[in-house]
């Protein structure tokens, strides 16, 4: 938690904040009472913290210890809001609120948004109120909002972070909240590119949670988000509409949903991006921590009529094949009216005709008027035997008749190689 109330002599006090712990104010040197900012449940300040994860000082519950019913703290109660607003993405088990992640962002757009039939008001002075957010967002980013503001009013604490949970697609075995939303600490977004670089990737969309740090121009004059930089990389999110972008200020904190990617250029540091296509994929509200004011979550307008046009546009256009590269086409059938391909000789070809082996000049007879002689008498001539290179095949049924083959020309021979008058002798010119 971030604020808290003081308890001097059985009366309630004044609201004390976390960002004045690591200074030790004169309640924690006296070791005033605390009690929750919205209930009278005991908490307790602790500094910050110090190790692998370090968070910002904050206020905790004191040891088995609950909030109230009534409390907007509660966690309790907050699962059942979210729960019974999501339209069955949120589901609770025991003590925790599972979040149901689809497989792709489509099927988050797919999904009909939550309506809210409250009154708008001004703002939450404490940002503690279930809402949703305007314009009307899917039920999975509206539930993530709320859970990334609870856990905001938190401070992250790690006992209010194991409460939620996500399960991935096609698993029904829940995994840590941190598997979906990277934040709010730069160390926390570097978890993200690590996966992103290292592996292995996410196959389900993945938010980012921080603070806008400030607002740049890219090369062609559109606005570009800069989050917290890390250590060696920096987050930035684009967009090819600007109207998504516009209303989004330094200070702002942001939930960016969406399919990220790490990007080199050329001379420079990598760059943890993500590119805006849908109004819905950008929530954003402010929050001052020294009061522990926060506004209404909003989000940009949607895209208009024009921006989806061009947005189909471009998509239709990414399909096409690069230039250069003909489309492949598909062989074409040989023409029936025509001889097969393979009737048709070729020259390397030889036709397949059993070949016999030429037989042995006879000696011609010296006519006599005796008669011929014995010799001239038919007898059975030797032929050599020709071995059976393979079995004879087995008898298939007869082929469809043919029509006959045209008559081929003789093919011309080469003309001999003309002999020229060697008009140089190899050692001097003939004279």
């Amino acid at each position: 938690m971030d604020k808290a109330r003081l308890l001097q002599n059985g009366k309630v006090g004044n609201k004390v904040y976390a960002h004045a712990i690591d200074d030790e104010p004169w309640w924690r040197r006296q070791k005033t009472p605390l009690i929750c900012a919205f209930c009278v449940t005991p908490v307790v300040s602790q500094r910050t913290a110090v190790g692998r994860a370090p968070r910002g000082a904050l206020f905790r519950l004191a040891k088995d210890r609950q909030h109230e019913n009534v409390c907007p703290l509660n966690p309790v109660d907050v699962l059942q809001k979210i729960a019974h607003g999501s339209q069955g993405v949120a589901v609770i088990e025991g003590d925790e609120l599972h979040l149901v992640l689809p497989d792709d962002l489509g099927q988050i757009g797919a999904t009909t948004p939550v309506i809210d039939t409250a009154p708008a008001d001004n703002g939450d002075p404490f940002g503690t109120s279930i809402s949703t957010v305007r314009p009307l967002l899917p039920p999975l980013i509206n539930s993530a909002v709320v859970i990334v503001r609870f856990l905001q009013k938190h401070d992250y604490d790690t006992d209010v972070v194991a409460q939620f949970k996500v399960r991935r697609p096609g698993e029904k075995t829940a995994v840590s909240w941190g598997e979906f939303c990277h934040g709010p600490t730069p160390d926390d977004q570097a978890q993200l590119f690590t996966r992103l670089t290292r592996g292995p990737k996410p196959q389900h969309p993945v938010a980012v949670y921080g603070r806008i740090t400030e607002v740049k121009p890219d090369s062609q004059g559109r606005p570009v988000l800069h989050l917290a930089a890390g250590k060696g990389f920096t987050v930035r999110i684009r967009s090819d509409h600007p109207s998504l972008l516009a209303p989004l200020t330094a200070g702002t904190f942001i939930l960016a949903v969406g399919a990220w990617k790490i990007w080199t250029p050329h001379r420079g540091r990598p760059e943890l991006q993500m590119y805006a296509e849908e109004h819905w994929q950008l929530a954003h509200w402010t929050y001052d921590e020294a009061t522990g004011h926060s506004s209404r979550p909003a989000c940009p307008p949607p895209l208009s009529l024009a921006q989806r046009a061009l947005q189909q546009a471009r998509s239709a256009a990414a399909l096409k094949p690069e230039p250069g590269k003909p489309a492949r086409l598909s062989p074409k059938p040989p023409s029936p009216s025509g001889p097969p391909t393979s009737a048709a000789p070729t020259p390397d070809a030889s036709p397949q005709v059993q070949v016999q082996p030429p037989l042995a000049p006879t000696p011609t007879p010296t006519p006599t008027s005796e008669g011929p002689p014995a010799s001239s008498k038919p007898t059975s001539i030797a032929r050599p035997v020709m071995p059976d290179a393979t079995p004879p095949p087995e008898p298939t049924p007869p082929a469809p008749p043919l029509p006959p083959l045209p008559s081929t020309p003789p093919r011309p021979t080469t003309p001999p190689r003309r002999r020229t008058r060697r008009s140089w002798w190899p050692f001097g010119r003939r004279r």
